[in-house]
């Protein structure tokens, strides 16, 4: 399918003129396209329009990509885009142990190999002892919007610990889908792998900018990280404990979180330490006693 050398949104519109070396063009053309489009994405709204985009130009009709990550012991956050129809993903939100049922979600967490969804596959599913009676009620809805096969990605982010999935789905039987796969699988593979790391690091600069932190709060995560307390930490500075402590409320209310190891995580996952700032364990351990 002939692919016009700008990106298809109708949020964003960029020339694209870096030309590729002959010793550059060994991944299929619609691969390229994408790529060329995805490095020109100004925001996470432009990356899931050139997914959508790549959907459609696969012939395909459903595109989903969505990860999670802990937050804290207790709680976590969740990223997650589709296609689907309202009334479907409406369905699917009040389904109770999703997260449990869901195979794609638990294979995410183990496993890195893609692997093959819907009706189509339903018999691998239950020889394989993989079938839940609640999960093949979702595979078999889903064949009735149309969405008889499909190939899951599964995403992971080790250091953040970011855990995902993108997939491309539609109408073909099995047979035209593994004709398909074979065809198109490593546009779609390394389609998901690198839009997740651009909407990952989009969505990190988005968090950093919205918390906005002063030198000293920035100053004080790094000390906390390297391992100093609330009294030393007020000792170098030449400051009270009791303006310390404070910085260190600001902190969870900006992080939104209530322990000092929460606040060390969103830290760490908003790019604001590294490792190089603390080892993760004496932190944890020692800071804000």
């Amino acid at each position: 399918m002939k692919r016009e050398n700008t990106t298809q949104s109708t949020r964003f519109r960029v020339q694209v003129d870096d030309d590729l070396s002959q010793i550059e063009t060994y991944a299929p053309k619609l691969l390229q396209a994408f790529l060329r489009d995805l490095n020109h994405a100004p925001d996470r709204h432009a990356v899931w329009a050139l997914l959508e985009q790549l959907c459609s130009d696969l012939g395909q009709r459903y595109v989903l990509y969505g990860f999670g990550y802990k937050r804290s012991e207790t709680a976590a956050d969740y990223h997650s885009q589709s296609n689907l129809p309202k009334e479907w993903k409406g369905w699917i939100d009040t389904l109770p142990r999703l997260a449990e049922i869901d195979y794609g979600r638990r294979h995410a967490i183990t496993k890195l190999t893609a692997f093959a969804v819907g009706v189509e596959f339903i018999e691998l599913y239950r020889r394989a002892g993989l079938l839940d009676p609640k999960y093949e009620e979702i595979i078999r809805r889903a064949s009735e919007i149309g969405w008889r096969s499909g190939l899951f990605i599964p995403l992971r982010s080790t250091l953040r610990e970011e855990r995902g999935g993108f997939t491309i789905g539609g109408d073909l039987s099995e047979p035209e889908f593994r004709d398909f796969i074979k065809e198109h699988g490593w546009t779609i593979s390394m389609a998901g792998v690198q839009s997740h790391n651009i909407y990952l690091s989009m969505l990190l600069r988005e968090e950093a900018e919205r918390f906005d932190l002063t030198s000293r709060q920035l100053e004080f995560l790094k000390l906390s990280a390297s391992g100093f307390e609330v009294k030393e930490i007020a000792f170098s500075w030449g400051v009270s404990v009791q303006y310390v402590t404070r910085i260190r409320r600001e902190l969870c209310e900006r992080f939104g979180v209530t322990s000092k190891m929460a606040v060390m995580a969103k830290a760490v996952r908003l790019d604001l330490l590294t490792e190089k700032d603390f080892e993760v364990s004496q932190a944890m351990s020692t800071s804000w006693s």
